[in-house]
């Protein structure tokens, strides 16, 4: 197979060949989270996964990714596995991000969106790439710990559900969000959550902070999608 330079597009460019960097970081690994709370940096959140065509039993084994996507307007759940045909790079959604081992096991990360990339080096290994402008955080799983700002996450996308059943229109809004813009709306109403003397903002106050660091980032460096993340945030009911 004649390997080709992949270089991240525009500010997701890690300065070289995606691929080669993924394999070098999961050349022992199943998979890996780098930079998951980094926003605003490059080349920013990032999960990498390595589908392999025999288990190492060295980490983590993966076989499948499931991950949701925006069709139509609705979400819809897919996956990715070493049957998949390569390349792969178009848009991924909101939600969970799943990784499932032969056994089977799981792990799991909550993410606002971005892009996923997949391909291969030879035919023995599949690797994918999710990025996002967003936080990637660990949620659960079988060789993982949970990361602080999950929880709050879960909690942000668990109330999107409420306007999805009931508001007309507001699964295609969601799903047509830009990752960054949906990202603001939830800084939006965590910041009314935890804030100042709230019993909530002294419990976490670690989320508190990065909420707070967050909020002034985003309104510093990209008012446009702040300021339509409060909009879309008061659309939804949820302000």
């Amino acid at each position: 197979m004649i390997h080709v330079a992949r270089p991240w597009p525009g500010d997701l460019n890690w300065g070289g060949d995606w691929l080669v960097e993924a394999a070098n970081e999961l050349a022992r690994l199943g998979f890996v989270l780098r930079d998951g709370g980094l926003t605003g940096t490059t080349p920013g959140p990032r999960l990498l996964v390595a589908l392999r065509d025999a288990p190492t039993m060295e980490h983590f084994d993966p076989e499948r990714v499931t991950f949701w996507e925006a069709r139509g307007g609705r979400g819809r759940s897919t996956f990715i596995d070493r049957e998949t045909a390569l390349p792969v790079a178009r848009q991924y959604s909101w939600g969970r991000i799943q990784v499932d081992d032969r056994i089977p096991v799981s792990n799991q990360f909550l993410g606002f969106g971005g892009t996923v990339f997949a391909d291969a080096q030879d035919e023995r290994v599949t690797f994918l790439a999710f990025v996002s402008r967003a936080p990637i955080v660990r949620w659960a799983g079988h060789s993982q710990g949970v990361d602080p700002l999950a929880d709050e996450i879960g909690s942000f996308f668990a109330r999107l559900m409420v306007p999805i059943d009931f508001q007309e229109g507001a699964e295609t809004r969601i799903a047509e969000t830009d990752p960054e813009v949906l990202y603001a709306a939830f800084l939006d109403h965590a910041t009314k959550r935890l804030r100042p003397g709230s019993l909530l903002r002294e419990t976490y106050p670690d989320v508190a902070r990065f909420v707070d660091h967050e909020r002034n980032r985003l309104l510093k460096d990209a008012p446009v999608s702040w300021q339509a993340g409060e909009t879309l945030l008061g659309w939804l009911e949820l302000g």
